[in-house]
């Protein structure tokens, strides 16, 4: 049959790369059926095979599988972000009426969320610090639903027993959800001590390098097949380029993270020796108050380290200001060291009372350690002390 010119090329047929080393992107919308009664058993679910990509994409697939195996879940689902994530895990398994837990000092995102959000639908959230057990247990109400955690959490790096918090939520018929963004699969897998989801960021650390931003929720599989459902109907679902991204990332995952806490321990160390800093929070800690669960929990520390620093917010800030090498961003699991103020970014949506219970201070500043030489960066922190003890006119000249 004699074709227009533009049809022939329409319809060249298609190059696949079976062959290829690197996995291909799936950047395609939809999928071509053998037929209608394909169309149909794969739509109704009684035939596997792509559908749509709001739900269903093999390079979204392909990240899932990697992100499972390397957690020990049954599956993983990829998301748009964490914070949909968030969303989703809410929207399916919370009715009106019901109650969440939340361990205190937690992304302030996440709180507003719980709160702000779902408290117009009836939906109370109560926050806990995260290692006292015995107030999680005086917080649970018949109508707790989730106990939503970080461990450690960020900023301040406290560490929950996720056993003894299994144990809580079993016994009260309440899903825990272990927020692991801050250790990554290869430090901690939550769903080995008892956790019933993993949820990450997954823009962080399994991506590495600040490129995209993603969600992800790993867990048995009578508990994502509503989430999946959820995410088909909602449309929060990962973009192809993105999930590609975050597989690829995936493969280095264990080789970045060990580099990520090589570094952070030298800087750790550093901190601690300073005058001008009045405390440091990490779970590198010999100190830390949760040090026999972090040894039986977590087979390394994550390279967020947060300090107090001796003066109020101005002093933070001229810290901030004064730093050349480090990055000022509120991101972290990037390959360069970074550094914000979490009582004005991240928790920021904090009221004055509650950063103050939660410990979060105006001259608290938090770093995550990157790829750089530690002397690199150590001098570069250095320097920002100096500049911050100057009067502000100084500050302004030194930087």
């Amino acid at each position: 049959m004699l074709m227009d010119n533009t049809t022939r090329a329409i319809h060249s047929p298609a190059v696949y790369l079976d062959d290829s080393h690197a996995e291909s992107i799936a950047m395609t919308s939809a999928y071509d059926f053998h037929s209608a009664a394909d169309a149909h058993a794969r739509f109704s679910g009684e035939k596997p095979g792509n559908v749509y990509s709001r739900f269903t994409n093999p390079s979204v697939e392909m990240f899932e599988n990697k992100l499972a195996a390397l957690e020990g879940g049954d599956a993983a689902i990829g998301l748009a972000s964490g914070m949909s994530a968030y969303l989703a895990i809410a929207m399916t398994f919370l009715r009106q009426g019901d109650h969440v837990l939340l361990a205190s000092g937690i992304f302030g995102t996440t709180t507003h969320l719980f709160r702000q959000y779902f408290g117009q639908f009836g939906i109370t959230a109560t926050s806990v610090q995260v290692d006292d057990y015995d107030a999680w247990q005086a917080e649970m109400r018949p109508n707790t639903k989730l106990m939503v955690v970080e461990s450690p959490t960020n900023p301040l790096m406290g560490v929950a027993d996720l056993v003894k918090l299994s144990t809580l939520a079993k016994r009260h018929d309440a899903i825990l959800v272990v927020d692991n963004t801050l250790l990554t699969p290869v430090l901690q897998q939550p769903l080995q001590w008892g956790a019933d989801l993993v949820l990450h960021s997954a823009g962080k650390f399994l991506d590495g390098q600040g490129r995209c931003v993603g969600g992800a929720i790993v867990g048995r599989h009578d508990l994502l097949k509503p989430l999946r459902a959820y995410l088909r109907a909602s449309g929060i679902c990962m973009s192809p380029f993105n999930a590609w991204i975050l597989s690829k990332g995936i493969e280095t995952l264990k080789a970045r993270m060990n580099l990520h806490e090589h570094n952070a321990r030298q800087v750790f160390s550093w901190l601690r020796q300073q005058s001008d800093i009045e405390q440091v929070y990490s779970t590198m800690a010999a100190d830390h108050p949760n040090r026999d669960v972090i040894q039986r929990q977590q087979t390394g520390h994550s390279p967020i380290i947060t300090f107090k620093l001796r003066g109020d917010r101005d002093h933070a800030w001229r810290f901030i200001d004064a730093l050349k090498l480090v990055s000022r961003c509120t991101n972290i699991g990037d390959a360069k060291t970074m550094v914000t103020h979490p009582a004005t970014t991240t928790h920021g949506r904090y009221t004055a009372e509650e950063k103050q219970r939660h410990g979060i201070t105006e001259n608290l500043v938090r770093l995550c350690v990157g790829f750089e030489s530690p002397a690199d960066i150590i001098d570069d922190l250095n320097q920002a002390l100096v500049a911050a003890q100057q009067p502000v006119e100084t500050a302004v000249l030194v930087c």
